[in-house]
């Protein structure tokens, strides 16, 4: 390999000069916020998120939201909310569909009640 194929300069057009500034005024910035206590709230707060995150993936409850949320119902339904009022509530106790989902709601409140006792 010559040097004649080695690019002697780089053309930095204004827009990507800036671009890096900006990049070295934030790195900046983060180097003033950071200290001992702030490294360690963001890794309680990561803790917190990864545990929650384990928590979920081990249960059906995404899969069983996934599924719900691509149902054609709901984008329906969110287009053109519909008012319900207590007769609806009442119709709807009726529903299989809807008896299931409030069952999985209530063991899930309950599931929060009981953990705030600990």
């Amino acid at each position: 390999m010559e040097n004649d194929d080695i690019p002697t300069s780089i053309p930095i057009a204004p827009e990507d000069m800036e671009a890096f500034l900006d990049l070295v005024r934030t790195a900046r910035i983060m180097q003033d916020y950071m200290n001992d206590q702030t490294a360690r709230g963001i890794a309680e707060i990561m803790a917190t998120v990864f545990r929650l995150t384990n928590s979920v993936i081990s249960t059906d409850l995404i899969d069983v939201l996934e599924r719900g949320m691509q149902d054609p119902e709901l984008d329906k339904a969110l287009l053109d909310p519909p008012k319900v009022g207590l007769g609806g509530l009442l119709k709807q106790m009726g529903n299989e569909d809807f008896q299931k989902g409030m069952g999985v709601m209530l063991t899930l409140v309950k599931a929060i009640g009981r953990a705030t006792e600990d």
